[in-house]
């Protein structure tokens, strides 16, 4: 347990929250809406340097964005895609928008000194804490405004469930045993410590209010109203898009995968979880000291078997995935225009002057590919009857 101030206690609550996301990413192998320009945005996103440039996110692919030696007629069955329905409540309903907009306001929540609230699992909390091992403070027992969500398992033993029940201002006694393989401190194993906590302040979240709206939202809506609304319909269209993928997919059938093409994509997903969890743990490193993580297993949560798998079973996706959108593009008789693939690019987070560069980084046939399945996916939403409930 490092001494931090408050800028790596922030440092260090942001690589936790992004870790979080990645672990779930994977473990539930559920990309939304186009599977290998997620891996490439969570890479993309961050400046990984060299690292990043070496991977060919275009391969397999032709400038065309077609996967390359393949006919996809003699792979993919299309299931029916002309009369497919589906409940508006299914898409988007009350609850799902509430949830979207408690969750926005949660990572919006900021420390509150002056809190009256008695703290209950799941609070974000600030502390201090000097640790003690009979009777002797110890190195790396000690830290300044930590930043700790109760019950999210980040702390020794059960530290955290001996912070519920207090107050901003309460100074008191949390018993802990380290265990006994200790990786952080090999001299710490299996002894029972000590901490004098004091807790120092609460994380609140914003009340959404019309005045908090103006301030913070003003893109998106003026008035409570009509963020619920503007959030409803986001998650409407986000989720008749997942719906159309998922149906489609899954009612069709591929009889076998290109063994090549889905050796490419592996390659490139493995290769891309390997940047990002060296970037995290040296980042990690010039924080605090110390790696967070042992192997890229680790950093997933996983051993090496489940990793495996998980990252197999990802590739054979993606690659169906791919194959039915193409199969589909090529049924219907569509084509692509450089404008179009340009205007996925812009809405991909690229500015039109960063056109040039994000096509030098990915390649075109990524871009090619990614623009087609994404023209297929709207070209199948508009054929979905929504029934109103």
């Amino acid at each position: 347990m490092k001494k931090e101030n408050k800028e790596l206690a922030k440092k260090k609550k942001a690589i936790q929250r992004k870790h979080a996301k990645r672990v779930k990413t994977i473990k539930t192998i559920c990309w939304i809406a186009i599977p290998c320009l997620v891996i490439a945005t969570i890479v993309g996103l961050i400046v990984y340097g060299e690292l990043r440039s070496k991977i060919n996110y275009s391969a397999g692919l032709t400038d065309e964005g077609y996967i390359e030696g393949v006919d996809v007629k003699e792979y993919v069955q299309l299931g029916d895609y002309t009369s497919v329905s589906v409940k508006r409540s299914e898409l988007v309903n009350e609850e799902m928008v509430q949830d979207e907009i408690d969750n926005y306001l949660s990572s919006q929540a900021t420390l509150n000194e002056k809190s009256t609230k008695t703290t209950v699992s799941g609070d974000q909390v600030s502390i201090d804490f000097v640790g003690k091992i009979d009777g002797k403070e110890f190195d790396e027992g000690t830290a300044t405004d930590y930043a700790v969500t109760i019950g999210s398992g980040t702390m020794i033993d059960d530290f955290e469930e001996q912070l519920i029940g207090h107050q901003v201002g309460d100074v008191f006694e949390v018993q802990v045993t380290f265990p006994e393989d200790y990786e952080q401190n090999k001299k710490l194993s299996g002894k029972d410590a000590q901490f004098e906590v004091t807790l120092k302040g609460i994380y609140e979240s914003p009340e959404l209010t019309d005045d908090y709206v103006k301030e913070n939202l003003s893109q998106y809506a003026s008035t409570v109203q009509e963020y619920y609304t503007y959030m409803e319909e986001t998650l409407y269209e986000e989720n008749l898009n997942a719906y159309a993928q998922e149906y489609i997919v899954e009612n069709s059938t591929v009889d076998t995968l290109p063994e090549n093409y889905v050796k490419k994509i592996k390659h490139i997903y493995e290769a891309s979880y390997e940047v990002e969890y060296n970037y995290y743990n040296q980042l990690y490193y010039s924080y605090l000291g110390y790696y967070m993580w042992d192997n890229v297993y680790d950093y997933y949560d996983m051993n090496k078997q489940e990793y495996k798998e998980n990252l197999e079973n990802a590739a054979k996706d993606s690659a169906k995935f791919y194959m039915v959108m193409q199969a589909v593009f090529e049924k219907e008789g569509m084509a692509l225009s450089e404008e179009e693939m340009n205007d996925y690019i812009i809405k991909s987070d690229y500015t039109e002057n960063e056109i040039d560069q994000a096509i030098e980084e990915f390649g075109l046939g990524y871009w090619k590919q990614n623009a087609m399945a994404d023209k297929v996916l709207q070209f199948l939403t508009a054929k979905i009857t929504v029934q109103e409930n």
